[in-house]
């Protein structure tokens, strides 16, 4: 009968530690170059076009493929209904279009959320060394499940742009929604 009513004031604690990690991690984050493989996380795209924040984050990975960080970029993401092509595939050839050569690009293209984004490329980083791209504010989340796939990974997180705080607050919900095992 305890238990029943320690498990609010439980959801509370971790609630609260979610919401200082979210808010921290990306100033905390270190990118471990040199590491084997970029990863992408995909992120809206409008037909074949990466919308503003798929960008930032291709950008980023163009920058640290430069800067010699990593030999090969995985771009993940899969299409909404209507797309004609997957954030994976808008994310390689903006990256070629960059310069990327194509032998180092690959795109993950089924994927629809976070957690299919790492899981679905698995077949392109298995037992590398990994540099995960994504937003600062999902920077958190996607560590804690790059951590539960057991991947070596250290996180780019990419500056925000906007509504900083609705970004943070969904990624608590979607957070402990996992935690808490309401999602998967």
């Amino acid at each position: 009968m305890r238990l029943v009513w320690f498990a609010p004031f439980l959801l509370v604690f971790v609630v609260a530690i979610n919401a200082v990690n979210i808010w921290t991690f990306p100033s905390r984050a270190v990118a471990a170059c040199p590491a084997d493989t970029l990863l992408v996380m995909g992120a809206a795209q409008y037909n074949g076009t990466p919308s503003p924040a798929f960008q930032r984050r291709l950008d980023k990975a163009f920058e640290l493929y430069q800067a010699g960080c990593a030999p090969s970029v995985v771009v993940s993401g899969g299409k909404q209904e209507g797309d004609r092509t997957s954030e994976g595939q808008s994310g390689v050839a903006y990256l070629a279009d960059l310069g990327v050569p194509s032998s180092a690009l690959h795109a993950e293209t089924r994927s629809a959320t976070s957690f299919e984004n790492l899981n679905m490329s698995l077949p392109f980083i298995q037992n590398t060394q990994l540099v995960i791209v994504t937003d600062d504010m999902h920077a958190y989340r996607t560590w804690w499940l790059s951590r539960h796939l057991q991947l070596d990974a250290s996180l780019a997180p990419v500056h925000t742009q906007s509504a900083k705080r609705r970004y943070a607050f969904r990624e608590l919900v979607i957070l402990t929604a996992y935690e808490v095992g309401i999602i998967r």
